[in-house]
């Protein structure tokens, strides 16, 4: 009985060690396939007040319940790794990436060319997996959000989707059947003029070779990621991502006319809040050359320093998170001043407005 004690009290110890050291991502089934195969489907389409047209399946007024399992420490928003520290090169991946308007892989039916062009974006964020997380990333989806509609897009052609769809605003509960449906719908309205922009925030992992970003019921691979998008008739495509282990999206993601950012290279976690001083930045703060308006180039540098910043200011000691952009398309990203390397002069010349 005495040794099953000192076992338990060993046991309890080592896990109290474990989350003193951060947010420790709470990992669920992977349903995804890195193979590009089929997503698998859950559940039924659920959204509070619908999207543009859309009619069918959706239930109305559906809540999710929040779980607070207490095993993430509530001082960052940041996620643990699977504990994979390798720094494999992906560059081959240069001529896999997402197509673009002009690429000769879409046919825009001549509508492309008289149609004005349109400004489109997906605001998701997944499980928090407690409260003190559901509260951080209501906020920051929230301020992407109202960021979005203060800077002339179409309330449309903004689709939000998060843990719970009863809070404001929100379309849609942040499922695989919903995140595909969103993907659907611009694939039937876009044109080869338009911009797509993503705020992917909440939690992410990485395991092996791939990284995944959570939702409420799935893990959602770099490389599905890159196939959902491929298609997708547009000109400019931004992706921002806020979780833990992010960077191993940049391989599967580049491509010609993309922009991807990334809080972290993919074997890395993040403890420092990112995607605020990125959507922060817009408001003037990231204006580095003082001409009035804030280039996404702009923004990933004020980002970038403000991460440096809160590591002083908190005395957490080494950088243990380095953000990265990519947009040459070829797969190797950068970490901040940008333009520098080859990447950043794409997002130089993109604006929010």
């Amino acid at each position: 009985m005495k040794k099953l004690q000192i076992l338990i009290i060993i046991f309890v110890t080592l896990t109290l060690a474990v989350l003193a050291t951060g947010c420790v991502c709470k990992y669920f089934t992977d349903n995804s396939n890195p193979d590009n195969s089929d997503i698998y489907d859950t559940g039924d389409v659920t959204a509070t007040s619908g999207h543009n047209n859309d009619t069918g399946d959706s239930q109305e007024g559906t809540n999710s319940s929040i779980e607070d399992t207490g095993d993430e420490n509530d001082n960052n928003s940041s996620d643990a790794n699977y504990g994979s520290n390798q720094n494999t090169d992906d560059s081959q991946n240069n001529d896999t990436g997402i197509g673009t308007a002009d690429s000769g892989e879409y046919s825009d039916s001549g509508s492309g060319n008289d149609k004005i062009p349109q400004r489109y974006a997906i605001v998701v964020s997944g499980a928090s997996y407690n409260t003190q997380h559901y509260t951080w990333f209501l906020n920051s989806t929230g301020m992407a959000h109202n960021l979005l509609k203060n800077n002339g897009y179409l309330e449309k052609n903004i689709y939000y989707l998060f843990e719970s769809p009863g809070e404001p605003d929100v379309d849609y509960e942040a499922t695989i059947k919903n995140f595909k449906k969103v993907i659907e719908e611009l694939q039937g309205k876009t044109s080869i003029r338009d911009t797509i922009i993503l705020f992917l925030i909440g939690h992410g992992t990485y395991n092996g070779t791939n990284s995944y970003y959570s939702l409420n019921d799935y893990n959602i691979s770099d490389t599905e990621m890159a196939g959902m998008f491929k298609n997708i008739k547009r000109d400019k495509l931004i992706f921002i991502f806020s979780p833990c282990n992010s960077g191993g999206f940049v391989d599967d993601l580049s491509g010609k006319n993309t922009v991807v950012i990334t809080s972290t290279q993919k074997n890395e976690t993040n403890r420092a809040a990112f995607i605020e001083p990125i959507l922060t930045s817009f408001d003037g703060t990231g204006d580095m050359n003082s001409d009035g308006k804030v280039s996404f180039a702009e923004a990933f540098n004020y980002a970038s320093n403000n991460v440096s910043d809160q590591y002083i200011n908190n005395n957490w000691g080494t950088i243990t998170e380095h953000a990265q952009l990519d947009d040459n398309g070829d797969a190797i990203s950068h970490e901040a001043p940008v333009p520098g390397g080859g990447d950043g002069y794409l997002a130089e010349s993109i604006f929010l407005k």
